[in-house]
């Protein structure tokens, strides 16, 4: 299997063959604006890397978002124990 690099810029996400990136094509994507994120893949094709750097991302953000609501309810209580203990 082939392994896959992803660059973005604002609104454009590319995906590309880590083996044949060149200095230049690095420099050029970075001319353009493009940073590589930080998510590597194993695939056979374009299609299916982009497949799982989806995945990748949407499960990191389901995760972010329990995590979020773990945190939330005890914080607020404490920040209420606080206020009110004044």
């Amino acid at each position: 299997m082939k392994k896959w690099q992803f660059y973005v810029n604002d609104i454009t996400v590319n995906a590309h063959e880590k083996n044949i990136m060149s200095a230049e094509k690095r420099r050029q994507l970075k001319e353009e604006g493009f940073h590589k994120m930080p998510f590597e893949t194993e695939a056979k094709d374009e299609a299916q890397a982009v497949d799982k750097m989806l995945q990748h991302f949407k499960e990191n953000t389901a995760d972010l978002e329990e995590f979020t609501k773990d945190y939330c309810i005890p914080a607020m209580i404490f920040e209420l124990i606080y206020v009110f203990a004044r």
